[in-house]
Formats: structure tokens, C-alpha cells, sequence
């Protein structure tokens, strides 16, 4: 496995550590965002630090080797690019049509002044649920291709 695997699971740990003190150190209204950033950066950077120190040990490294070529295999397999290319397109045009629907929904509760306070943080949590659904949304889709073909 690449050192530079390594090098940039430490530098994802380091900048959350950096976000942590900044949460830490600072009253600011920004402290539950830096504490967010803190969990966004730290997680994959251990994850990353773990999975180089497995796959770098000598034990690993045929398993290592046997996973490489899987996974330059079902890069270039056909049928798994037409697959991922359909499920990309099913989740672009379920997420536009999410997008429609909320904007009808906002529409209806701005004309009956439901949504006057905390519009923004709403926003918030929509765009939140709108990007957890399209990922969710295009694995599901790969996932029920995949059973069908």
C-alpha cells in the first residue's frame, strides 16, 4: 500500500484535531459546525491510518494483492459500468423529483405562514436529507440492477 495512503490519514486526523481545539478553545456561535468537522475529518483518518497498517503488514500483503486486482477487474467490467451509470441516472431523476415535492411543500407552508422562523435551519435539514437520499438512493438502485442482470 502507498505511503501516501498513510500520510493523508494522519493529515485528515491532524486537521480534525485542529477543528476539535478550535471547537474547544474558542466561543463562537460556529462551535457545534467545528465539532461536526472535527467527527468529518477524524473518522476517515483513522480509518484510513488502520486500513494502511493492515493491509501494509507482510501477512496481508498477498490478500492485498488478490484484492488490487478484483478491484481493476470490476473497474473495467461492462456490465458493472452500464450498472453504475444506470443507478447513477435512476437517483438523479428520483432526487429531482424529491427536489420538485419539496419545493411544493415549502411553497404550501410559506402560503400558510407556517414556515416563518427557523426557515433556514429547516433548509438545512432538508439539503441534509436530500444528499443522504441520493446516496442511499444510488447504492439501492446499483444493489436491485445488479440483482437483475
Amino acid at each position: 500500500m502507498k505511503k501516501s495512503y498513510l500520510w493523508s490519514g494522519l493529515g485528515m486526523t491532524a486537521v480534525g484535531i485542529l477543528f476539535l481545539l478550535a471547537a474547544l478553545l474558542w466561543d463562537t456561535p460556529l462551535e457545534s459546525l467545528l465539532f461536526g468537522m472535527f467527527g468529518a475529518f477524524t473518522a476517515p483518518g483513522i480509518v484510513q491510518v488502520i486500513k494502511y497498517a493492515k493491509w501494509s503488514s507482510p501477512k496481508n500483503a498477498p490478500l492485498y494483492q488478490e484484492r488490487l486486482e478484483q478491484e481493476q477487474i470490476d473497474l473495467r467490467d461492462e456490465r458493472k459500468e452500464l450498472l453504475r451509470n444506470k443507478s447513477g441516472r435512476y437517483a438523479y431523476i428520483l432526487g429531482l423529483l424529491a427536489a420538485a415535492l419539496a419545493m411544493l411543500v415549502f411553497s404550501v407552508l410559506d402560503a400558510f405562514g407556517v414556515v416563518e422562523e427557523g426557515t433556514a435551519s429547516l433548509m438545512v435539514l432538508f439539503l441534509a436529507g436530500y444528499a443522504v437520499f441520493q446516496l442511499v438512493a444510488g447504492w439501492v438502485i446499483y444493489k436491485l440492477l445488479e440483482k437483475k442482470y
